[in-house]
């Protein structure tokens, strides 16, 4: 049923009333503290009706296909502590291939005293929500919030809670970090979506279901990783780690951010026009920068805006970078889905004061410079020979034991936003609906990462979103800030 594994996987021991659970090990670099750490929910707004039962039945029909089994899988410590999923022999009503929950209100979204108060596109940029106020509408009573959770019952990893209202339906799919990143997430929904279409014959195994396509990564590296001499030993990352401490108690407060398109469009082009008026442009070469680049450069600033603007205290930048288009190259085939992690960080470290009093363009090609010198494909390989020789099996961490640090992890590119459930919205014939997401936000439980801001994308109206957690009176900063933007 679920294909042949390799020589590493094995059968659980089971009984005459128990068939055997196939055991197969997880990905050298899925089994990692980094994704151990966070318990992901992801929560899709429709301004449709959506069949719940359709929605909740193909999605089912997916993790019994070919490859897919993992979505189902039961995860297990073996005896050296590291992580394992047990594939039920058959799932049943009794051992099911999806965790599913289904709540009905038979009103509007707008008449419901907490579904009304969702987050709205602003016409300038905007504090516009907390995300975690919605935690009743994404995650069911009794859901996981932590790894044990899973590794404590027998519960598939994927998970399914669908809130109807007479007009609107929200879809959240929750899974541990373990499972896969948001590219993964984006393979599942896309696949889901060709199911929901009745198109299932459509949809491709995942690449590396049966094997480890990452085994050598980070074994032959040829050059010298170019933040070598930043790099942070022991005794910095120790007093790093205790500087942190206050962060990690102190109460973090989780804010959505909307950033309009109109407003990022004058910040790109702007800083396009610095570059190619900058003395050291002037070699024919014109400039190039995304809008990912400009909007990271824009919000660093604002994200630490309660440090003294004269320090020289090292801001280390990390983004959170995929690996699938760099590793095309020998590791992943293209077209293929890749359901697992394949994730890289970028850093980019600059002081204070030249976030600050520097022209936006600085921060942002920083970021394109960074991306261009530190994603090719050797570096890749001796970044991942860096994490190899780690015990905990945790990314190198450059700058000083004082810096400020903020993570970015940007999936514009995911397109979450395109996702289609058209084909499962109640009456509607063929082709009459278009049902995309207006609204999404992505919760994190287990580990809250201060000053860690996932940027969700780009809306069918060309809208920004982001949200991370900050203190609150770094959010009241922001938020004053915002209202003097034009």
């Amino acid at each position: 049923m679920f294909g042949l594994f390799g020589a590493s996987s094995a059968h659980e021991p089971g009984d005459a009333n128990k068939p055997a659970n196939r055991v197969v090990p997880l990905h050298f670099f899925d089994d990692g503290p980094l994704w151990r750490a966070f318990i992901l929910y992801s929560m899709f707004v429709f301004d449709h009706v959506l069949d719940a039962e359709r929605l909740r039945t193909s999605l089912e029909r997916l993790v019994h296909k070919d490859g897919w089994w993992k979505l189902g899988a039961r995860l297990r410590r073996n005896k050296n502590g590291e992580l394992e999923y047990h594939i039920p022999a058959a799932f049943t009503t009794e051992r099911s291939a999806l965790a599913y929950s289904h709540i009905e209100y038979n009103v509007d979204a707008a008449d419901h005293p907490l579904a009304s108060r969702l987050p709205k596109a602003s016409t300038k940029p905007a504090i516009v929500g907390d995300p975690d106020e919605f935690h009743d509408h994404m995650r069911p009573a009794g859901s996981p919030m932590k790894l044990n959770d899973y590794i404590n019952a027998d519960r598939p990893q994927l998970g399914l809670h669908i809130v109807s209202f007479k007009d609107t339906t929200f879809v959240s799919l929750y899974w541990p970090h373990t499972l896969c990143d948001a590219m993964g997430k984006k393979a599942i929904l896309d696949a889901w979506s060709l199911i929901i279409q009745g198109r299932e014959d459509e949809v491709r195994a995942p690449h590396g279901a049966e094997f480890d396509p990452f085994t050598k990564l980070g074994t032959n590296p040829t050059e010298e990783f170019k933040l070598a001499p930043r790099r942070m030993g022991t005794f910095e990352l120790v007093g790093y780690g205790l500087g942190q401490v206050l962060d990690f108690i102190r109460k973090q407060e989780n804010r959505m951010v909307c950033v309009p398109p109109s407003f990022l469009e004058k910040l790109r082009e702007s800083a396009i026009a610095d570059l190619a008026g900058a003395q050291e442009n002037n070699n024919g070469e014109k400039p190039f920068l995304t809008e990912g680049d400009v909007l990271c450069a824009w919000w660093t600033r604002l994200a630490i805006t309660h440090l003294p603007r004269d320090s020289s205290r090292t801001v280390v930048l990390s983004n959170a970078y995929c690996l699938r288009k760099v590793l095309r190259q020998d590791l992943i085939p293209e077209g293929a889905p890749y359901v697992s992690n394949a994730i890289g960080f970028i850093n980019v470290l600059l002081p204070v004061k030249d976030i600050v009093k520097k022209p936006l363009s600085y921060v942002a090609k920083s970021i394109r410079t960074a991306i261009a010198e530190l994603g090719t494909r050797p570096q890749v390989e001796t970044f991942f020979a860096m994490v190899r020789e780690s015990q905990a099996k945790l990314p190198p961490f450059f700058g000083h034991r004082n810096m400020h640090m903020i993570t970015y992890s940007n999936w514009t590119r995911v397109n979450l936003f395109e996702v289609d459930f058209s084909a499962a919205v109640v009456g509607g014939a063929p082709g009459e609906k278009v049902a995309k997401p207006r609204y999404i936000q992505n919760n994190q439980f287990g580990l809250i990462l201060p000053n860690g801001f996932p940027i969700i994308g780009k809306d069918n109206d060309g809208n920004y979103w982001l949200s991370g957690y900050m203190n609150k009176a770094h959010w009241a900063k922001i938020g004053e800030l915002l209202a003097q933007e034009v």
